[in-house]
């Protein structure tokens, strides 16, 4: 599952959306509706979007034929009083369909912000995991990956050149992270995803 790190301006006011109406239906005079709202334990939130869409297929002779309607799902995980947030990332549209939707409800700001060298940093000594894969660029822009880093390798790569993506092994799990503020994780177990999100969120690697 992949997320986008947004950064929340009034994090207490995401608690809105549990006053919305959940819509277990797909009905399509509705861009965009609350699906899920749910507290995990005393601090994370979890909360579904769904987000009305339709195939459009045709020929090129014949033009626009059929349209078949389909509905996503938008992930989102949050914690009071923490000013970023994570939003599942299905693509840009969507993304910025489910930000304009929950600023309207919450009435707060939600900017999509990116993961520089010092937040990844942070994060690599917060998960403890292996280096799996490194990409990284010098001042002029010149690309550089490595399928494998040690500690000693990736400090100098984090001291001298800015890191695109770093790759981690942590519990026999990948978790990805991308200067562009797109995190990547295993979300086939629950609990790992959940200890993950709370870890992000709860430490002060994002301050």
């Amino acid at each position: 599952m992949q997320f986008s790190l947004l950064k929340v301006e009034k994090p207490n006011n995401l608690k809105r959306l549990s006053k919305n109406k959940i819509n277990f239906f797909n009905k399509k005079n509705e861009e965009i509706s609350l699906f899920h709202f749910n507290k995990f334990d005393d601090s994370l939130f979890h909360v579904v979007l769904l987000i009305n869409d339709e195939y459009q297929i045709g020929t090129k002779k014949l033009g626009e034929q059929f349209n078949y309607p389909y509905s996503s799902l938008v992930n989102m995980f949050f914690i009071l009083n923490v000013n970023y947030m994570l939003m599942e990332h299905i693509n840009n549209n969507y993304t910025n369909e489910a930000m304009e939707y929950v600023s309207n409800m919450t009435k707060t700001r939600l900017n999509q912000t990116t993961i520089n060298n010092e937040m990844i940093i942070k994060l690599y000594k917060l998960f403890e995991g292996t280096i799996k894969k490194v990409e990284y660029r010098n001042e002029y822009d010149e690309m550089y990956d490595l399928d494998y880093a040690t500690e000693d390798d990736f400090n100098q790569i984090a001291n001298n050149y800015t890191i695109d993506l770093l790759t981690l092994l942590v519990d026999n799990r990948f978790i990805s992270l991308n200067r562009k503020g797109k995190i990547t994780v295993d979300n086939s177990d629950e609990n790992f995803l959940v200890n993950f999100t709370k870890r992000i969120l709860t430490t002060n690697v994002m301050a």
